[in-house]
């Protein structure tokens, strides 16, 4: 993506981009992947008025490499930190699944700083390890088989591929190519169960948007109800018809309208 700034951090920085006018929304992928999956959501928020700062997880993209932890909560004070770098008044914070996971937990340390978020595909409480997982988690920890693992997995999360699928795929792959830049997937591929203890306390509005076809759960819509019900907030639901583990990326002109007036209405950040 154009424009890349640097947001200097306690052990390393963090890539982002940002541009647009108006009630701020800062957006963060999910694991293994890059910022770029927000390239059309971010069209059409701007295009709806906000301000959309797109910013690469720590150790991926270009964001720096060797930082001392890759935690939920690492990720959540970055994600604030931004926010208070780019505006002084509250933010709306959109991630996508472990990002999801760290917005909730931002939201529970400052309530202040944070107007509303949004989850995409962020189940925050996980489903058990079962035998092909604890498989999968241990092959992944082999030097240079998670990679592979990984490049093979990640597409087959979409259950309606987007127009970019094929450069965002060769883009990632390139990426995580680059010395340890799979570190840190590997890192957070592991569990951490801090957003879960954080949900009653993410007291702001919510916006919880899945797939109806995401091929990691069983029931994607009663998962995301859960997770809505047990925020501190008020939280809606959006169902994606057609969707799987990236609503956002693969139907971004229903997601956005639903982001844009969530910002407006839900978060009273209207202008």
């Amino acid at each position: 993506m154009s424009g890349t700034q640097f947001l200097e951090r306690p052990g390393g920085k963090l890539a982002y981009s940002v541009t647009g006018a108006g009630p701020l929304v800062v957006c963060s992928p999910g694991v293994g992947d890059l910022r770029s999956t927000f390239t059309d959501l971010t069209r059409l928020l701007l295009a709806g008025g906000l301000r959309v700062a797109t910013v690469e997880l720590r150790g991926h993209g270009e964001s720096s490499t060797d930082w001392p932890s890759y935690t939920e909560n690492d990720v959540a004070d970055d994600l604030l930190a931004l926010s208070k770098e780019l505006d002084d008044r509250p933010a709306v914070l959109l991630g996508s699944d472990y990002s999801g996971r760290a917005a909730v937990i931002a939201a529970a340390k400052a309530p202040d700083a944070v107007a509303g978020i949004v989850l995409s595909r962020a189940f925050v409480k996980d489903p058990p390890y079962n035998p092909t997982e604890r498989a999968m988690t241990s092959l992944a920890a082999l030097p240079g088989v998670g990679q592979t693992l990984w490049m093979s997995h990640w597409p087959t999360l979409f259950a309606t591929k987007p127009a970019n699928f094929e450069q965002r795929r060769h883009e990632l792959a390139a990426s995580l190519a680059e010395p340890g830049r799979f570190e840190p997937v590997r890192e957070m591929f592991k569990r951490d169960h801090a957003a879960e203890q954080a949900l009653p306390d993410a007291g702001c509005p919510a916006l919880v948007v899945v797939g109806d076809r995401d091929p990691d759960c069983p029931d994607p819509a009663a998962d995301a109800a859960a997770t809505a019900g047990r925020l501190g907030g008020p939280a809606t639901v959006l169902v994606v018809p057609g969707a799987g583990h990236y609503p956002h990326a693969e139907d971004p002109e229903r997601v956005a309208l639903a982001v844009v007036a969530f910002v407006r209405d839900s978060c009273q950040l209207a202008e």
